[in-house]
């Protein structure tokens, strides 16, 4: 049922929502109502690729992550839960272009506390199984990287917050934001308003269906991206690192035996602006064979493979690829945490405590918030890779 008032309402139940709603619950903010449209995990999150590492271009990401891997390799005794965490090690893969940029971030994440080495061509070769390794010139390795299950870790997060006393409302659309006197008042759904002095829309590409009506614009994009299935031959079923080939823009990880999920991150892979109500649920003959013909290329073995279809999901895209992680510059009480770019799953355990500690400290304790800034573009406090990838789409 859903509640007449509450201290907080998180919009949205994907994995970041759920997360919020656990942390604020944890701080004692009150009455939290988590309200999600459809199901736990029916939006970007339930079809992420899922993966967890530390590698990131910008030290503030850096330690974001390494205390979300740290999290997600103890995830029982960090939830209670279980997020089906499987370390597969992770390699990347640069051809020259990259190559100074790869060492200069290896150094910098090494620096830093990451567990992560570069790789020789050779070396690669020894690691990775099957592997064709022309036009790479350098790699990296993280041995402690890996995936989970997207539906699984939202899911822990909102069993933890029910726990804790928050309502989990599923089956209810947001339709609006009350506000008056410059001041959220309420959030207005199908079901009824829900008073509530303070909200956070965690609504990835349909965040600005909120905020327009407000007078507000958050630089976000919705963008279809694909993913592919391949069933791995009898070669390739070795094969069990997660292989990032930033070569060719495509990206390998295991996926239920001998099962690999291939996704795109090159420019033509990135580049379907869309209606976040209508996209294009399964995957494009065209992607697969394209995907197909790039994992050819790279493992040779996948000639033989069986491609087994594949499936659309949501980027909610932002220029510079980090999320909006702030207060509306228009409503006292209401904030924004969308815009992650396809990589908000990895950073899920850590984002949700930094908005629970904004909404009821006014501030993240230990991971500076100015880099997300909805402004930031215009105050040039955005969280540019000191050494960026010139085929990479996001940090």
């Amino acid at each position: 049922m859903t509640p007449k008032s509450a201290d907080v309402v998180v919009i949205g139940g994907g994995v970041i929502g759920a997360s919020l709603a656990m942390h604020l619950a944890q701080m004692g903010a009150g009455q939290v109502a988590l309200v999600e449209r459809r199901h736990l995990a029916s939006g970007a999150s339930g079809r992420s690729g899922s993966m967890v590492r530390e590698h990131y271009q910008h030290p503030v990401l850096v330690r974001m992550a390494m205390e979300a891997s740290k999290i997600f390799h103890n995830f029982g005794e960090f939830c209670g839960g279980d997020a089906r965490f499987q370390e597969t090690g992770r390699v990347l893969l640069f051809d020259e272009n990259d190559a100074p940029a790869a060492r200069a971030n290896v150094a910098m994440n090494r620096d830093l506390g990451v567990d992560i080495r570069l790789l020789t061509p050779k070396e690669i070769e020894e690691l990775v199984p099957g592997i064709n390794v022309e036009g790479v010139a350098v790699g990296a390795y993280e041995p402690t990287s890996g995936y989970a299950d997207p539906v699984a870790t939202t899911y822990s997060f909102a069993q933890r917050a029910g726990d804790l006393g928050a309502k989990i409302i599923t089956g209810c659309t947001v339709t609006g934001l009350q506000v008056a006197g410059g001041r959220l008042t309420g959030v207005e759904t199908d079901n009824g308003l829900i008073e509530a002095d303070a909200a956070v829309a965690v609504t990835g590409p349909w965040t600005n269906a909120l905020a327009a009506p407000l007078g507000e614009a958050l630089p976000i994009t919705p963008l279809r991206v694909q993913m592919v299935h391949l069933r791995r031959p009898p070669a390739l079923e070795p094969l069990t690192a997660t292989v990032i080939d930033q070569t060719t823009g495509a990206y390998f990880r295991g996926n239920a035996g001998f099962h690999t999920l291939m996704g795109g991150e090159a420019p033509e892979d990135m580049a379907e602006v869309v209606n976040p109500e209508t996209y294009g649920l399964n995957a494009d003959h065209d992607t697969i064979t394209r995907y197909w013909g790039r994992a050819r290329f790279r493992f040779p073995d996948f000639g033989a493979t069986t491609p087994l279809g594949g499936y659309g999901s949501l980027y909610d895209m932002t220029p510079d690829g980090n999320p909006v992680l702030d207060r509306s510059a228009l409503a006292q009480g209401l904030y924004w945490a969308a815009g992650f770019s396809g990589h908000g799953f990895k950073l899920s355990p850590v984002v949700g405590r930094m908005m629970a500690e904004l909404v009821m400290r006014g501030d993240s304790k230990d991971h500076p918030l100015d880099g997300f800034r909805s402004d930031r573009f215009a105050t040039g406090t955005s969280l540019a890779p000191l050494h960026p990838y010139q085929s990479r789409a996001h940090p």
